[in-house]
């Protein structure tokens, strides 16, 4: 080691080094989201990696939820995205969480990639809005996923369950943003 500065001397410190480990708990309790409910469930989500917002309320009711999130997701990874719904005529119930339609289960009615129109609401599979490839080492791509038509609601949570079967590739998430409209 060398140093091209007069008052630094390179040192190796080997009786204080550190190593930080970590680890990713990923698992895949889930094979088919359209039929197994677990996912839905406030407590007792069989996903060991789960991310649940706080409520946020709004001044306005609203009637939509679109959710914008960019993310890092490996061949071997998964992840959905659900919505719970507080309306007027809920207080003190909460409700389950349901599954966003999901790009097989919508119908692209104007062209622009994304799916419009929701082909049977039994059928919501938590997928984005269209199919987005596998990321890239580090690639974040833009994910959407949106619901119409919803009864008038004044508040929300978001909920993402992730799966996958290599830990060392846990889907990664930044930019998460949610509207709800009216």
């Amino acid at each position: 080691m060398n140093s091209s500065d007069p008052n630094l001397s390179p040192v190796i410190d080997t009786q204080n080094s550190t190593i930080v480990y970590g680890r990713n708990r990923l698992n895949a309790p889930v094979i088919d989201y359209v039929s197994d409910g677990s996912a839905n469930l406030i407590e007792g989500d069989p996903h060991t990696s789960v991310y649940v917002s706080n409520k946020i309320s709004l001044k306005q009711p609203a009637t939509s939820l679109k959710v914008l999130l960019s993310a890092y997701r490996h061949s071997s990874a998964d992840f959905r995205v659900l919505y719970q719904l507080y309306t007027v005529d809920s207080t003190g119930v909460e409700q389950s969480f349901e599954l966003f339609p999901g790009y097989d289960n919508l119908r692209d009615t104007d062209d622009d990639g994304y799916g419009d129109t929701v082909i049977d609401s039994t059928k919501n599979s938590g997928r984005p809005d269209a199919f987005v490839v596998s990321s890239k080492d580090n690639e974040f791509i833009e994910y959407q996923f949106s619901v119409d038509e919803l009864e008038q609601f004044t508040g929300f949570k978001i909920k993402i369950v992730m799966s996958g079967s290599d830990e060392a590739y846990a889907p990664r998430f930044k930019d998460l943003r949610v509207i709800a409209l009216a």
